[in-house]
């Protein structure tokens, strides 16, 4: 019996060694001498120390830089993961709609675009079919379940609404029908509605009170520089850009508009199945939505605003690659990488 006892116990004693020991330090010995870089995590070194790993995306949002895929993980790597929306779900087409509204462009030369000096936008022609139907704000926030409930809930933080949502409840303080055309759909609910609750009725007040505007948010200065935001009725704001742009894009009356609008590359509006892919197409990059935008902030003011594009534009395709020797896919771009080159290369250029 002894003898058992002591054969399991040496058995144990050295399988714990080996596994939880010695074949864990071989594995990162092994790993240190053969691939430094990628036993150490990637990590990309610049001035100042490890600017990342060139495995992970960053949210780079600043118009200088090149911008990655959207992520669903907020590009958390402890949290990786998609948001398994399908093709045919509707928030991932108002989140789409959403991100396209605020920057498509129309095609240079095209009759939607116009001849003048500055091309007409988009977005100017979606706020004037905004504010061409008087309660469209409220036909909108009626319609939809997706949209309006997002606004309302903007910059919520537990229970504690954003501006949008201190907004629509201060309205409905002030204007009884809010709540009232609430309780005539909800007249068996016990508990008092939320933001997102009224948001339909809200609007529908708004429109009647402001015919044709958008309660935009407004940011102002103050005399000791402290800057505020405040909620008041606009006509223009890149907000109805953002909102609206499907329901533009989708009326007939627009489709010669629609025609004239410069495509989007997929990877730019979607997200990818980790919500950390540190890659672009090169289509992407190439776009006038990430190289136009790029250059025109990394042009020096009064400089050849050609020269840089056309410069920007090569150091991209150096950073180009395609995956598995170029035997699969489309060529690719890190953007960690490409950013960081671009600093050095094309830094921005100072305001004054």
């Amino acid at each position: 019996m002894k003898n058992h006892i002591r054969a399991n116990a040496i058995l144990l004693l050295a399988t714990v060694v080996l596994c939880c020991g010695l074949y864990p330090l071989a594995l990162f010995g092994v790993g240190r001498l053969l691939f430094p870089t990628a036993a150490a995590g990637s990590l990309i070194e610049a001035k100042g120390g490890p600017r990342g790993s060139r495995l992970i995306a960053q949210p780079f949002t600043s118009a200088e830089y090149f911008w990655p895929r959207p992520s669903a993980a907020s590009y958390n790597a402890t949290a990786s993961g998609g948001s398994n929306w399908g093709s045919n779900n509707p928030k991932l087409r108002d989140r789409v709609c959403q991100q396209i509204g605020p920057m498509v462009v129309y095609k240079a030369g095209s009759r939607s675009a116009g001849t003048g000096p500055k091309p007409r936008t988009p977005q100017e022609d979606i706020e004037a079919w905004f504010a061409a139907v008087p309660d469209r704000a409220a036909t909108w926030a009626a319609g939809s379940t997706i949209g309006p409930v997002n606004w309302a809930r903007t910059d919520l933080s537990g229970d504690a609404y954003g501006l949008q949502g201190e907004y629509i409840r201060r309205w409905a303080s002030e204007h009884p029908e809010v709540l009232e055309d609430w309780k005539k759909t909800n007249p068996d609910a016990a508990e008092a509605p939320k933001s997102e609750d009224l948001v339909a009725p809200f609007f529908a007040s708004f429109a009647r009170v402001h015919p044709g505007k958008w309660p935009g948010v407004v940011e102002s200065v103050q005399a000791d520089g402290t800057r505020t935001r405040r909620i008041e009725p606009v006509a223009s704001d890149p907000a109805i850009a953002a909102n609206f742009f499907d329901l533009w894009l989708s009326d007939p009356a627009n489709r010669d508009k629609a025609d004239d609008l410069e495509p989007v590359t997929v990877d730019m509006v979607t997200t990818s199945g980790s919500g950390l892919d540190p890659h672009i197409t090169l289509r992407n990059a190439l776009s006038i939505y990430q190289l136009g935008r790029v250059a025109a902030k990394r042009t020096v003011p009064g400089g050849d605003d050609t020269a840089t594009r056309v410069g920007i534009e090569k150091l991209v395709r150096e950073n180009a690659f395609t995956p598995l020797a170029g035997l699969v896919g489309e060529p690719l771009v890190n953007v960690l990488e490409l950013n960081l080159a671009l600093d050095e290369r094309y830094p921005v250029p100072s305001p004054h």
